[in-house]
């Protein structure tokens, strides 16, 4: 062997040993093993891991989200405190190791092409990664590539899982918002359609009223006659007052219906709304009985809506008791307010109907037993009207063939 040789191959060796220690070097100091290394030039210089990953600590830590930065065979040069927490481990222990060794088995596929798409592309996907306890965690993991540094190619992975959640919860709220606002104009058209119905219909029941009172007046006393003109005449009072029960609905619904409130007796009012149903209750031969307290209750309210409140809630007692039933009126005063309950022995109410039993149109199947029917329109009412005084109304039924029990509560006056 020539001396050139041996020369050639000794320098070779120190080459390969340097290369070795410096590879071992740069994975000690991206463990978190030693604090710097000092390489020995003409220069010498010190490199620690602070020089060496500040600008990739830097960006990861204003990152909002888990994230890391790789090398671009996977490596992690360093991560976020989010990113350990996700992976329920400390950070100097992911620091040098390569991200797939933390992916689950059936992920591995998907992550290898993430890191493949990332270097050129942003992409992103759902992986599943393995906590140290070893449960898995699903991410949406963002790996975009990083074409500065002295480190040559990097990749920038973020878990974007609660990016996406938060987009799609912003999808879902604007979804809600339209669809309420598709409601709303719903809503709106059906109150036009309504108060344009009612007003059309009560247009042909002036004529028809005037006939019927001419038929009465004019007709020979036929008993058939005079029942035909009867059934008119009662018909078109009932059309009449389904109607402006329907106008008074509309009206609250769009809050253009106004009181006329006045310092009133709460007895005056009840009597008003007897004088209506009375002629229901007798027709049905119900027992009927009338609890006032004896000193005078008043109230600052409008005395005709407050007697239509009552009357309603009379004549429904009247319909869904079968005949010869018994309803019961009584009034209670508890401090500052005073409750009027209407309580009957009738066909009741299901339990899964009290809740919407003052919706519009919300008739329930009280129809099980025989009753005279309706469009559903009079409880809503009730409540519309109570509540335009300040007050609350609520419904009490032990169940079918229980009877029922609607109770007003209403502010008193000073």
């Amino acid at each position: 062997m020539t001396p050139i040789s041996d020369d050639l191959q000794r320098d070779n060796e120190e080459l390969r040993q340097r290369l070795e220690e410096a590879e071992q070097a740069i994975q000690a100091i991206r463990a978190g093993e030693v604090d710097a290394v000092l390489v020995e030039t003409e220069r010498e210089q010190v490199y620690t891991l602070e020089t060496a990953d500040n600008p990739y600590r830097l960006l990861v830590t204003r990152v909002p989200y888990p994230a890391a930065t790789l090398t671009d065979d996977g490596s992690i040069i360093c991560c976020n405190g989010r990113f350990a927490d996700l992976l329920q481990r400390p950070p100097a222990s992911l620091r040098g190791r390569p991200i797939g060794d933390f992916a689950a088995p059936e992920s591995i596929a998907s992550l290898k092409a993430l890191l493949h798409d990332g270097r050129t592309i942003e992409v992103h996907d759902t992986v599943t990664l393995l906590r140290d306890d070893g449960s898995p965690a699903s991410a949406c993991l963002g790996v975009s590539p990083l074409r500065e540094g002295a480190l040559g190619l990097c990749l920038m992975v973020t878990d974007l899982t609660e990016r996406r959640h938060y987009e799609e919860l912003q999808r879902t709220q604007a979804a809600l918002h339209a669809s309420e606002e598709r409601l709303k104009d719903a809503d709106r058209k059906k109150d036009e359609f309504l108060a344009t119905l009612a007003h059309e219909l009560r247009n042909p029941l002036a004529p028809l009223r005037n006939a019927a009172q001419i038929l009465k007046v004019k007709c020979p006393p036929l008993p058939e006659l005079q029942w035909a003109q009867g059934v008119i005449d009662r018909q078109v009072q009932l059309m009449a007052r389904l109607l402006d029960d329907l106008l008074d609905v509309s009206s609250i619904s769009r809050n253009t219906l106004e009181l006329r409130t006045e310092p009133i007796e709460l007895a005056s009012v009840l009597e008003a709304a007897l004088e209506t149903s009375r002629p229901v209750i007798e027709a049905c031969g119900h027992e009927f009985d009338v609890a006032l307290p004896s000193e005078p209750i008043h109230l600052k309210a409008d005395p005709v809506r407050l007697a239509q409140v009552f009357a309603n809630l009379l004549n429904n007692a009247a319909k869904y008791t079968e005949k010869g039933g018994r309803i019961c009126l009584s009034v209670e005063r508890k401090g500052n307010e005073v409750t009027v309950s209407v309580k009957d022995n009738g066909i009741g109410i299901m339990a899964e109907m009290l809740p919407r039993i003052f919706d519009i149109f919300s008739q329930a199947k009280r129809g099980l037993l025989r009753s005279q029917g309706g469009i559903g329109i009079g409880l809503s009412l009730v409540k519309g009207l109570v509540e335009l005084h300040g007050g609350s109304v609520e419904a009490k039924s032990a169940g079918l063939g229980r009877g029922s029990e609607f109770v007003v509560h209403l502010p008193v006056a000073a």
